[in-house]
């Protein structure tokens, strides 16, 4: 059964061009250690401080793997 995780960024509303950066370096990153990105979602309407990221994986055992290989994945 597949995991998918929702993550809910608290963000300035003013530099959210940071944000859309930051989203985009870990959009080439999450694959590597097995993680499958849903997307990054950043606000235009409504709310202008909430972000969310949603990033999904094929097993539970695949998630609790992901952070140590994720470990790996970032630093080179």
């Amino acid at each position: 059964m597949p995991i998918t995780c929702f993550i809910r960024y608290e963000i300035d509303p003013f530099p959210k061009d940071q944000f859309t950066t930051y989203a985009e370096s870990w959009a080439r990153i999450i694959p590597r250690p097995g993680g499958h990105l849903l997307g990054y979602f950043v606000p235009h309407e409504g709310s202008n401080y909430e972000a969310w990221g949603r990033i999904s994986f094929p097993s539970l055992a695949a998630y609790e793997a992901y952070p140590e290989r994720l470990r790996f994945a970032s630093c080179c």
